[in-house]
């Protein structure tokens, strides 16, 4: 398989570089204003850095630098570059490069990067290597690789990735982020197919991809029966994908700690928006709560199908156990669910495969039959015993992780609903934070603890009034008004005596309050703990 490598932040630390160029430069003269001013001004158009133009601009600026003595020290820099290598790429590459054909694409002007990966002395790993002149890769990459041919490009910058993605179907992109360069702190990883902190990471997709004749996709909550239905796939030699489909009432906290500890990429895609109009309006009602599994079963699986289409999956899998839960995995449901989101035949469920309609990658040899469950009921003590037995020790407790079953919660989203049906996500937001109190079509919110004042200072409305005493501390108290109508004194009036009865200090009678703008910071509460 042809595996393509950017070169800085990838298997150059660019930092230590930079650092050393620094430290070498100061040795001669060079103060560190001077070095920042000119290594900025050395940089292109394009932002690439030119050594050797800073050492022009240095002379020129301080005649008493002597160029050829920050030429002499460049070059140590450069030849030390062989130890700027992250320490995990040689050993790496000697792992892979008799089964792989390997290449560094890396962007560039000019000699630097060629004389960097010189001094390296990595060459020898490498079929070919590449600068190009344009930081848009895909350009350069159709020398290496064919439209349609399979292969892994790794980079930092996500955007490179996006349009190397979008030119080559079939190419497997690999962001890593070493907590290096500009790049690091993106986190839109939406569109790539892993993320990865190191080539420990790389080595085991590397392989996943090679030993797997079929590709599943795994909706992945996290909990014992996705790690389950994980498992069992895998054991069939099955490359799996975990999928995680966010909304405003449930995150990805636990799913992406259960893939960690099983080092497993995790995609995680959100549905937010369409999940929230959904729950407003569910064609198949709610359960106990304000929950609509039904619906929220079929919207998942409609979500995971575009995914399965696109990146040409052969079949979806769900940890779902027939009967566990008595409104969403019902036999009847099941298939209501199935045939609702056009998933027939292709959506397989391991762990009670064999009490189910047999499937499309059962019937074509993709899936062994014979391997598959035959779990149903609420019980989990199957499960538990299976995870002794595959040597799963963590798994989160069987709770639900949906906000929407929780029946205070629901209340406060019915009635949320009932006054606001076109409500935004910031409304939902909102709702997870302090004490709630409406007064017909406008809500008193008082935040709990510090913690809380922060998150209602960050999500508040330009059109929210906050309100806080000004000479004690105490709670930080949001004013939405849902109504066309002006916020009247009494409401004003409420909200303050609330916010004083909340605080320490409720029996004080010389209580000041000021109202917040967006320009105003929340002072520090003296007591930091709950009011």
């Amino acid at each position: 398989m042809k595996i393509v490598f950017d070169f800085d932040h990838t298997l150059l630390s660019t930092k230590k570089f930079y650092f050393s160029i620094r430290k070498r430069f100061r040795k001669s003269g060079v103060s560190e204003k001077e070095f920042f001013r000119t290594y900025e001004d050395s940089r292109d158009r394009d932002g690439n850095y030119e050594p050797w133009r800073q050492v022009d601009l240095l002379v020129k600026r301080n005649k008493q630098i002597q160029k050829q003595k920050l030429i002499e020290e460049l070059e140590e820099s450069l030849k030390k570059c062989s130890n700027f290598l992250y320490s995990d790429v040689r050993l790496f590459l000697k792992k892979i490069k008799d089964d792989n054909e390997l290449f560094i694409l890396t962007y560039g002007v000019g000699r630097l990067q060629e004389e960097k990966i010189n001094h390296t002395k990595i060459q020898p790993f490498f079929k070919k290597i590449f600068v190009s002149p344009n930081i848009d890769k895909s350009i350069t990459l159709q020398k290496i690789i064919k439209k349609n041919e399979k292969a892994i490009f790794i980079d930092d910058y996500p955007e490179t990735l996006f349009k190397a993605k979008k030119k080559f179907k079939n190419l497997i992109t690999v962001r890593i982020n070493r907590g290096e360069g500009k790049y690091s702190i993106l986190l839109d990883n939406s569109e790539i197919d892993f993320s990865i902190k190191n080539l420990g990471q790389l080595e085991c997709i590397i392989n996943e991809i090679k030993k797997s004749k079929h590709k599943a996709l795994l909706l992945f909550s996290g909990g014992l029966d996705s790690i389950l239905a994980l498992k069992i796939l895998e054991n069939q030699g099955i490359k799996t994908t975990l999928l995680f489909l966010k909304t405003y009432f449930f995150d990805e906290k636990i799913a992406k700690k259960m893939a960690e500890n099983l080092k497993k990429p995790l995609m995680v895609v959100d549905i937010s928006k369409k999940h929230l109009e959904m729950v407003k309006k569910p064609k198949y009602g709610y359960g106990k709560a304000m929950n609509p599994c039904i619906d929220c079963h079929i919207l998942m699986l409609e979500k995971a199908k575009e995914i399965f289409k696109k990146e040409k999956f052969d079949f979806i899998a769900t940890g779902d156990v027939l009967g566990e839960r008595p409104m969403s995995q019902n036999r009847k449901t099941l298939d209501l669910i199935e045939k609702q989101s056009s998933l027939k035949g292709v959506l397989l469920r391991p762990l009670s495969a064999k009490l189910l309609n047999e499937t499309i990658p059962e019937k074509n040899g993709l899936v062994d039959r014979k391997k598959l469950l035959d779990i149903s009921g609420r019980s989990r003590k199957k499960q538990i015993e299976l995870a002794k037995k595959s040597g799963i020790k963590q798994y989160p407790s069987p709770a639900g992780g949906c906000l929407l079953t929780d029946i205070e919660f629901a209340k406060k989203v019915s009635k949320l609903f009932k006054i606001c049906p076109k409500c935004s996500g910031n409304d939902v937001e909102l709702l997870k934070l302090g004490r709630h109190f409406f007064f017909n079509k406008i809500k008193i919110v008082i935040g709990r603890n510090e913690k809380e004042d922060k998150k209602m200072r960050k999500i508040a409305q330009k059109k929210d009034v906050l309100i806080e005493m000004k000479n004690y501390s105490g709670p930080l108290t949001l004013i939405r008004n849902y109504s066309k109508n002006k916020l009247s004194m009494d409401i004003l009036e409420k909200a303050k005596k609330m916010t004083k009865n909340y605080s320490k200090f409720k029996n004080k009678k010389n209580i000041e309050f000021k109202f917040l703008n967006e320009s105003t910071k929340i002072p520090r509460r003296k007591s930091g703990k709950n009011s």
